[in-house]
């Protein structure tokens, strides 16, 4: 083997993947990535919960969870901005992220968050048909079984250099109709409006669109006690796009996550937008089954950029089309949920 590697790295490669001649160091180096997020996401994807959408599998750490419910079905685009207010750069993992149902009762999500000395983002879907990466930086996979019950996922994921105190939107948004089946994208923007593209995935035609229901929560995956590091991010501007008119949120409610640590809380700052805490030594002011509000509120953006629409012409788009295409677009066979 170090034979192999100490011929890799003074070799270059043809592939299709990168689309010149590349030194086999730079494979290496990303066959080490996906290897290391595989790895990372595993633990993720199992501790995350998923049944039903506020619990948490991991019950020994601190968590929070708001429940948004949406007025309209058939929604086609969904996004959340996320403000990490305190947390460790490194040498933990942690993930903010919002799920969200489609109106087959499928699940899916996009989340930010740190994977041991990494930032990183992530976007997956439930038993999804199949994935790709919007680049090379990127990486996509169904080689995790994120829970028996609900099927086998696909995922993505990226790099991701977010800062704290910098605004950062979450969208999900339906790319394309392809042969019946549909390309849902999950995309980040930061505070200059710059995107950044985690990945598309193909579902079958069933899940049609967004459902009235979803989730922002927070996760310490790898964590055994309540005497976590302390964390804090800020939800706010929470947004569905749908050809029947553009909505906030009707209800939000406080639920958490488990019952065994009480080291976490949330408080509500008006205007659609809530802070979350979590760690040790966290008072829990607001109690279980809160309701943060009962009415659709005026949203009030923690930035000057507004929700941005989804280009469904941009050349990318017939890109990832062409990708999907030569895979064949084969619906499986799919668990459900009760």
């Amino acid at each position: 083997m170090s034979i192999w590697i100490t011929m890799c790295l003074n070799s270059t490669y043809r592939t299709p993947f990168f689309g010149s001649k590349v030194r086999c160091s730079i494979l290496i180096k990303h066959f080490a990535f996906a290897c290391m997020f595989f790895l990372i996401l595993t633990a993720f994807l199992m501790n995350v919960g998923w049944s039903p959408v506020s619990a948490h599998f991991n019950t020994l750490a601190p968590d929070t969870d708001v429940q948004l419910h949406w007025p309209l079905n058939n929604s086609y685009s969904m996004s959340v901005d996320l403000k990490i207010v305190n947390a460790p750069s490194s040498l933990a993992t942690i993930f903010w992220g919002h799920q969200f149902t489609f109106m087959n009762g499928e699940r899916g999500y996009i989340a930010v968050g740190i994977g041991g000395n990494y930032k990183v983002a992530t976007f997956g879907i439930f038993d999804a048909i199949n994935a790709n990466p919007y680049n090379s930086s990127g990486v996509c996979n169904n080689e995790v079984t994120l829970v028996s019950q609900y099927g086998q996922g696909w995922q993505c994921f990226v790099y991701y250099n977010w800062t704290i105190g910098n605004n950062y939107r979450m969208q999900i948004s339906k790319l394309a109709d392809v042969n019946g089946s549909e390309i849902w994208q999950g995309s980040l923007y930061d505070s200059t409006n710059s995107s950044t593209v985690i990945g598309s995935i193909l579902v079958d035609p069933s899940y049609k669109q967004l459902g009235t229901l979803s989730s922002t929560w927070d996760e310490y995956t790898y964590a055994s006690s309540c005497d976590t590091t302390p964390t804090s991010v800020i939800f706010s501007y929470p947004y569905a796009m749908n050809v029947a008119g553009n909505h906030a949120p009707i209800k939000a409610q406080a639920t958490y996550g488990n019952t065994t640590c009480q080291d976490s809380n949330v408080s509500y700052l008006g205007g659609g937008a809530y802070q979350t805490f979590a760690g040790r030594n966290t008072t829990r002011t607001t109690p279980a089954q809160t309701w943060l509000w009962s009415q659709e509120p005026t949203l009030v953006s923690q930035v000057s950029t507004p929700v941005p629409e989804f280009q469904q012409t941009a050349p990318t788009i017939l890109l990832v089309v062409s990708i999907l295409s030569g895979a064949g677009f084969v619906a499986r066979n799919k668990l459900r949920p009760p």
